[in-house]
């Protein structure tokens, strides 16, 4: 039996630090939403441009929260894309690496 409290050594201690140190999608999707609604909540002094802004920049919020929530709209394109990133990790790497070599030979 491994004693649990031995600490970890090398690559492992690595991965665990590096996980402990990077918020999660869903912390920055919350934090930047935090922000924006501070920034964005009080209109009394808006022009035309500070709605058009507000409005973009609280868009963008609500669809990176969406996103960490893996609830953003899709196209079926994307979400067939997406379905196969899960399913097939291998197949999804192939498929990428081949669009991006035929990107680079245009």
């Amino acid at each position: 039996m491994n004693d649990t409290r031995e600490p970890l050594y090398g690559p492992a201690a690595a991965r665990v630090r590096d996980q402990l140190r990077e918020p999660g999608d869903l912390a920055i999707a919350i934090s930047v939403a935090q922000k924006m609604l501070a920034a964005y909540s009080d209109t009394s002094s808006f022009g035309e441009f500070g709605y058009a802004q507000a409005h973009g920049a609280l868009s963008e919020s609500l669809r990176i929260l969406l996103r960490a929530l893996d609830a953003e709209p899709l196209t079926e394109a994307e979400a067939a894309r997406r379905s196969v990133d899960r399913a097939f990790p291998a197949v999804a790497a192939f498929l990428d690496a081949e669009h991006t070599t035929r990107g680079e030979g245009q």
